[in-house]
């Protein structure tokens, strides 16, 4: 394995432990100790765009040159569809579904970026390709509809966020590759998540939030899950990710959803979360869905 191909996997490590630990870190500001709710999901979801889209205000200065009118309404796609939706999407998802359904459930990315490749952008498809997103969808139905489980309709509901979730990331991840690779991948993470930020914070602004961080025993604990996910989570795990999708393809960097369930689901486990018998072999069908599609298009890095 040549240099370069070896710090994308190793890139792709790290990324699927920041964003596996994402997760949690969104259920550690959603919900207290107790179980209780604690901030509201769109104040979570938006708050996390909000600080994101200031932290990467430096990285868009130095990349102003780059900000034209014609990558304008693409940016606007990777921040919306990329970042805000999918970020609501998934703190909502979380008050309905636990962390690690939610974690194990995201390995759908793959399948829906090859969708989208195939559907808008030319992409070439495989047969192998075909039946990885026919196992990959059999494994996301077998951890939405557990047999001999009963499966509350917010529950379902919930798990169809994170599919949608993805499916925007699809979207996203293509943009990205096909649209926007002359953009340094600091510039398009800044300009991206700047974009949103303003529309974010009016969304998401509440007098209320500071309060309950300030007088809430776990209001502190929240705040610094928010802004962890932002920073990290949100701003510089984005930039890594874009360098990754310009250096390969956009498959290849959509299977770090390989190694996001492992540690989604770990974090859940640690956090006494239920993971039955059911739950890991839906896990391991959508993983093996996703190495089928990510085999049948041969997606490995340039050298």
């Amino acid at each position: 394995m040549g240099t370069a191909k070896a710090a994308m996997w190793l890139a792709l490590l790290v990324l699927g432990f920041i964003w596996g630990s994402s997760f949690i870190l969104m259920k550690l500001a959603l919900f207290d100790t107790q179980g209780q709710p604690l901030f509201p999901a769109l104040e979570v979801a938006m708050g996390r765009i909000a600080i994101a889209g200031v932290a990467m205000l430096p990285f868009a200065w130095k990349h102003r040159a780059h900000l034209t009118g014609a990558s304008i309404p693409w940016l606007l796609v990777v921040g919306g569809l990329g970042n805000m939706v999918p970020a609501y999407l998934f703190t909502t998802a979380q008050t309905l579904v636990p962390s690690s359904l939610a974690g194990m459930l995201n390995a759908l990315t793959p399948l829906f970026t090859l969708l989208v490749g195939v559907a808008f952008f030319r992409s070439k498809v495989r047969g192998l390709q075909v039946l990885g997103l026919l196992v990959g969808m059999v494994g996301a139905f077998i951890l939405a509809f557990q047999p001999g489980t009963q499966v509350a309709p917010d529950m379902l509901w919930g798990a169809a966020r994170v599919v949608m979730a993805t499916a925007c990331y699809g979207v996203s991840v293509n943009v990205i590759r096909h649209q926007l690779g002359h953009i340094p991948p600091a510039g398009v993470a800044s300009f991206a998540l700047g974009l949103m930020a303003l529309p974010a914070l009016v969304l998401g602004w509440s007098p209320s939030a500071m309060d309950l961080a300030f007088s809430h025993p776990d209001g502190m604990r929240g705040l610094l899950s928010v802004v962890v996910l932002a920073v990290v989570g949100t701003g510089f795990a984005l930039i890594a990710f874009n360098r990754i999708i310009q250096r390969t393809d956009a498959l290849f960097a959509s299977t770090v959803t390989y190694i996001i369930p492992l540690f989604a689901t770990f974090w859940g486990w640690m956090d006494h979360e239920p993971l039955t018998f059911l739950h890991l072999v839906g896990g391991l069908v959508v993983l093996s869905g996703v190495w089928l599609v990510n085999r049948g298009g041969k997606a490995t890095p340039k050298s």
